[in-house]
């Protein structure tokens, strides 16, 4: 089945709602089942895993973090859950709603970033002229695996830096 343009644009008003409709589907593969965190458990893993979820949810798409990211929540309803259940979540286990939204936000747009990089840099290799220039950058891009800097490893410790010491 061929769609077209005209078909689309019935549907969708314009490219950014076409874009947010498409950030929705996206979402909801990953995150269609989100729900509130269960009371007495610990807010940490239960936001490290969502934020995992938005993660896996924007890298199964060529772009999807750009598109994700570019969403509004008020046209993007399970984007707007991601924080409005994680600004519960941290409420309800003491935290301000000051100190919860620097959380929940600081988290969110650092899946957003480090999702965009990850995507923008998969096939990135320093030139000599960059090596020369910045050598010990260019050591890492050649060799992160190697030394066990993978996409993951990556995340997972910038994460623990926002919501692990808390």
């Amino acid at each position: 089945m061929q769609v077209k343009a005209p078909a689309i644009y019935w549907r969708c008003q314009d490219k950014r709602e076409l874009l947010e409709a498409m950030a929705e589907a996206m979402l909801q593969e990953e995150l269609g089942e989100l729900e509130l965190m269960p009371p007495g458990q610990p807010w940490q893993p239960w936001l490290s895993e969502v934020l995992h979820r938005l993660r896996r949810a924007m890298l199964a798409y060529p772009d999807g973090a750009r598109i994700v990211a570019g969403a509004r929540p008020p046209n993007t309803p399970t984007l707007a859950r991601i924080p409005e259940y994680g600004l519960r979540a941290l409420e309800d286990s003491g935290l301000s709603l000051p100190e919860a939204a620097t959380v929940v936000y600081t988290a969110v747009h650092y899946t957003f970033g480090h999702v965009v990089e990850e995507q923008d840099s998969t096939d990135a290799q320093p030139t000599e002229e960059f090596g020369l220039a910045y050598p010990t950058v260019a050591r890492v891009m050649r060799e992160g695996r190697r030394i066990g800097l993978t996409a993951d490893d990556v995340f997972d410790a910038g994460l623990s830096l926002i919501i692990g010491s808390r």
